[in-house]
């Protein structure tokens, strides 16, 4: 099927101007062409008998120094009412070189409705032979400027319109207007617009650089379809695009966040190394990532080393990649003599280093040591954050000590985290194995308060405790909490809990 002919662009006679408003628009224009420039209060005098149509005129007669760039942008935004009319609006837009074009319609685009968007885009196509005095399509770089600051602003309905509109005329998007728009639907996390857009490029015949191939390759990789990720690496020549460092750290990136992927990782690292690219530390982190993953600790040492060698210094990222790493294996001396190297190698320690040394050790009950790294993270002018709580709030879970989990909770909250189901139900689990069921009641308080819903092993653990307590009168009290009726079942305030079979009805 041959594709639709394109539409001309439409022919658009301003109305002239007589009379009064000659003069006045003779008036405004000898004022902005002083020399010096007059400052933008001093056109007060003229607002209110700026018409629509005056203005369009005045816009039309300024051109020459708009395209110059002489007239100041405060000049400019006094002269344009908020919101400013669609028509004078888009002779501006036609007058003013690209990058000027797009820094006044950020600050304009706040007072552009949705609804009146499509308005302002008839107008700038009404308008564009007017404006260029060419009869060419090609010569509108406005419609570009104007999709480009859309998709940069993140409205990609508006963007979309604007493309679509250059489409249906002939009109094409320079690339780096297509590379706007493939980020910002990157940046919104639409990996499938990305895409998406991508296919329009190349149906349209638009050459996509580097960078608008990397970016697809990101966007691929976001939706988990890695092969054609791989795919558009291999293609990169054949669009006349050289692939740079970033093209194989992407897919080496996805490769390694997959399970078992280290391996296809390391065959591109050397296809990356035989196209004459050398890796870089963003290649190396991502295998030692992928390799930290599969507990491969010993390779991921080996690479280390390699990445050493080949003159690539290890930085923050590697060092608490491997700390991660030896963190799940539960070696906190293996991983305590990395956080040494590091220091030794004075490469900057952050709160993931503190975190993730503070997990290892709050895994294993060893508290008091955790306290000390704290104390050294606020030494360095660094604050806990929600992970270092949870790390804290675990050790006290390890060592069944639900005072002090139930501070560590509280001073959460008071930082201003928001405490995850995880934490609360290790701190109620803490109360009911210690036999604390008043403390454990009023934290399932909060959590109802909070509208976070108990799931059923904590339910079965906290109302088993009270009936082998004999303390079911809490259990009243549970129920007359607000949200109570939401999140818990009545099956809970009624059945026998040393009968398996009333528990198996729990949904």
């Amino acid at each position: 099927m041959a594709p639709p002919r394109a539409l001309p662009l439409p022919h658009f006679t301003l109305p002239p101007l007589a009379g009064e408003d000659h003069l006045f628009v003779a008036a405004v224009r000898s004022h902005i062409s002083a020399s010096p420039t007059p400052i933008a209060s001093s056109l007060s005098r003229f607002l209110p008998g700026l018409t629509p149509l005056r203005l369009t005129h005045l816009i039309i007669l300024l051109g020459p120094l708009l395209a110059k760039g002489t007239i100041p942008h405060g000049l400019l935004a006094t002269l344009l009412p908020s919101p400013p009319p669609p028509l004078p609006l888009a002779v501006l837009l036609h007058f003013l070189p690209p990058r000027r074009c797009a820094e006044f319609l950020a600050s304009v685009f706040p007072s552009v409705s949705p609804h009146a968007f499509p308005d302002l885009l008839h107008h700038v196509l009404l308008t564009a032979r007017l404006a260029t005095g060419t009869q060419r399509a090609a010569a509108v770089p406005a419609l570009d400027v104007l999709f480009s600051s859309c998709a940069r602003d993140k409205k990609l309905s508006r963007a979309t319109l604007a493309y679509r509109a250059m489409r249906a005329h002939g009109l094409l998007p320079t690339v780096v207007s297509c590379n706007v728009f493939i980020s910002a639907a990157l940046r919104l996390r639409r990996p499938e617009i990305a895409v998406s857009f991508f296919r329009e490029m190349r149906r349209g015949r638009m050459s996509p650089n580097v960078y608008t191939a990397n970016m697809v390759m990101r966007a691929y990789c976001a939706l988990g379809q890695v092969a054609e990720a791989a795919q558009v690496l291999d293609e990169m020549s054949d669009w006349g695009v050289t692939r740079t460092a970033a093209s194989f750290n992407t897919l080496i990136s996805a490769y390694c966040s997959d399970d078992g992927g280290v391996e296809p990782a390391l065959r591109l690292k050397k296809r990356m190394e035989q196209e004459g690219l050398t890796p870089n530390e963003v290649t190396y982190n991502a295998i030692v990532h992928g390799l930290c993953k599969k507990g491969n600790m010993r390779w991921a040492n080996r690479l280390v080393g390699e990445m050493k060698a080949n003159g690539v210094t290890p930085n923050t990222v590697t060092f608490n990649t491997l700390i991660h790493g030896y963190v799940r294996l539960r070696d906190n001396e293996a991983a305590s003599r990395a956080h040494e190297e590091m220091v030794k190698a004075g490469v900057c320690v952050d709160m993931v280093t503190y975190n993730a040394l503070i997990l290892g050790l709050c895994n294993e009950g060893k508290v008091k040591k955790a306290g000390r790294l704290v104390q050294d993270l606020c030494r360095a002018k660094l604050e806990p954050n929600a992970s270092t709580f949870m790390s804290l709030i675990v050790g006290q879970w390890k060592r069944q000590n639900s005072e002090r989990a139930l501070d560590l909770l509280n001073a959460m909250k008071k930082s201003g985290f928001h405490p995850n189901y995880d934490a609360y139900k290790m701190v109620v689990s803490t109360f009911c194995k210690n036999k604390d069921f008043e403390g454990a009641l009023d934290v399932l308080r909060d959590m109802l308060a909070r509208c976070i819903a108990p799931e059923n092993d904590l339910l079965h653990e906290f109302f088993e405790g009270l009936s082998e307590a004999k303390k079911l009168h809490l259990a009243d009290d549970l129920r007359s909490v607000a949200n109570s009726a939401r999140f818990i079942p009545d099956v809970y305030y009624t059945c026998d809990y040393g009968n398996k079979d009333d528990k198996n009805k729990v949904v």
